[in-house]
């Protein structure tokens, strides 16, 4: 079983482990209280180790959910794996990468 990871520190999520199929589910329910309650203003992927397309899908529903409150959200340290795949997707326009 993969895991992913979530750490809380100001206006930051640190994201860690692997982001795949079988854990951003798990992330995505840990993560939506943060966000109701929350400014999350960025998001840290420098600890993803591994990502696939639901990684990339999960920042997708991240960013719809921050839009939807009216706060911004970027990315940031988004690994080189996940750059190309949002890249190959036509994503690059949309998710907001620092």
């Amino acid at each position: 079983m993969t895991t992913a990871t979530v750490a809380w520190n100001g206006d930051t999520l640190a994201i860690a482990g692997e982001l795949d199929f079988a854990s951003v589910a798990d992330l995505w329910e840990s993560t939506q209280p943060l966000f109701q309650a929350e400014p999350i203003r960025r998001i840290d992927l420098s600890g993803v180790h591994r990502s696939n397309s639901a990684g990339v899908a999960l920042l997708a529903a991240w960013l719809h959910t921050a839009h939807y409150d009216q706060r911004p959200l970027v990315f940031v340290n988004v690994p080189a794996q996940m750059r190309a795949i949002i890249q190959v997707a036509g994503l690059d326009a949309i998710l907001p990468l620092a």
